[in-house]
């Protein structure tokens, strides 16, 4: 492994930008120094560009700062690797000159903020979008005929800063392409019961699988970025209708222990009740995706029972989000590994600190996050390594 300086010197955390259709367009990873110094943003670009996979959905580097190297015109653009520009850089006739040099030398860049004033009519072909945050939108306490009156932003925007559904949907109905992240609390409040069940295109597209006689792995592939459906699959193997009582180690153990055609006939019954609310999505896939990030922070140097074993406690850990009920009771008729159930119930036992880090990267980069990583005795770079991975992997399955 060829290592990346500016990768192993930087702590990130992630929030998925998030469109109206609840997809994730692309990954804004904001960027920290130890010990709160600045980020070489130069050294991050190169290494994302060099790093992150062909096909996979933008990274979006937001530095923390109201600067930008101009180091950045000597590297080589890449349309996967988008740059936030600070506001204050772009009201200055020194950073218009070089947005105008990045643009032209093809950066992908995205204006972070609102600006005082309207920028000038030559600039704004240079970002793809910008970012406003919800608090400083003053859109958003027009009233409904000041938004109709008003003319359309030149820039598709992104809303940062959306702490509960109704600012989401108020967000887009004025007129957002996208938002920062997503509210999965505020969320499950508006939720139904029906909204946690299973969803509905990954159970049609497992049946479709197994009439294909696909591998058990393949199965397990889709089965993972569900966590609905993968706690409903747990609880049923463990249930006295199946008559087992065993530990499962990983996914595909339970696929195996089933069988497909009482997979199939389980499934069929999971599709009656399956959830199609695109809003029930992200949170799926945050659960799928902080599995695979603690996957890949056990590397492959570890056994693979160990690797199963944290994946299956990050898609559990954010079920009591999904089911709103507590964690001990939605346990309670799962027979996990005592190492899942002591990290989930009483944040005790060696999958701990891994927990804590994954928590530590699912938003801008907090104080704890240096200090976990050194406690699970890991690199910084091993950590970022394993984030990139969790966070190329595409939403949908492939068929």
């Amino acid at each position: 492994m060829v290592p990346n300086p500016a990768i192993g010197n930087t702590l990130m955390g992630y929030e998925p930008i998030v469109d109206r259709a609840r997809k994730a367009i692309a990954m804004r990873i904001t960027a920290r120094g130890r010990a709160g110094a600045a980020a070489d943003l130069t050294g991050l670009y190169n290494d994302f560009r060099t790093m992150w996979p062909e096909g996979s959905i933008p990274v979006l580097i937001r530095n923390e700062g109201n600067t930008l190297p101009s180091e950045l015109v000597e590297l080589e653009s890449s349309r996967q690797v988008w740059i936030e520009v600070p506001v204050v850089l772009a009201e200055s006739a020194e950073g218009a000159d070089l947005i105008s040099h990045l643009h032209r030398r093809g950066f992908v860049l995205v204006l972070g903020g609102r600006p005082s004033a309207a920028l000038p009519g030559n600039l704004l072909p240079s970002f793809r979008m910008s970012i406003i945050d919800f608090a400083e939108d003053r859109r958003l306490r027009d009233t409904v005929v000041d938004r109709q009156r008003a003319h359309h932003r030149t820039i598709p925007y992104a809303q940062a800063g959306v702490k509960s559904i109704a600012m989401l949907k108020r967000s887009f109905d004025t007129g957002a392409v996208a938002c920062i992240g997503w509210p999965f609390d505020d969320e499950l409040q508006h939720a139904v019961p029906s909204d946690s069940n299973p969803d509905f295109g990954t159970i049609t597209q497992l049946l479709s699988m197994i009439e294909r006689d696909a591998d058990a792995s393949d199965l397990e592939k889709v089965i993972r970025r569900d966590a609905a459906l993968a706690y409903r699959l747990l609880r049923y193997i463990n249930s006295a209708a199946f008559g087992l009582t065993v530990e499962i180690q990983s996914f595909r153990h339970a696929v195996m222990m089933l069988g497909y055609e009482r997979l199939k006939r389980w499934l069929l019954l999971m599709l009656m009740t399956a959830s199609k609310d695109a809003n029930m999505q992200p949170v799926m896939f945050a659960s799928f995706r902080r599995g695979l990030f603690m996957e890949n922070l056990v590397g492959e140097e570890n056994e693979e029972t160990m690797r199963d074993e944290v994946f299956i406690l990050g898609v559990l850990s954010l079920l009591d989000k999904l089911f709103r009920e507590p964690l001990p009771q939605l346990l309670e008729k799962l027979y996990v590994p005592d190492s899942i159930r002591e990290a989930l119930i009483a944040r005790t036992g060696p999958y701990v600190p891994y927990l804590g880090i994954a928590e530590s990267v699912e938003h801008p980069p907090d104080a704890q996050l240096a200090d976990r990583i050194d406690n699970a005795f890991l690199s910084i770079e091993q950590c970022n390594r394993a984030l990139v991975k969790a966070v190329t992997v595409r939403e949908v399955a492939a068929a």
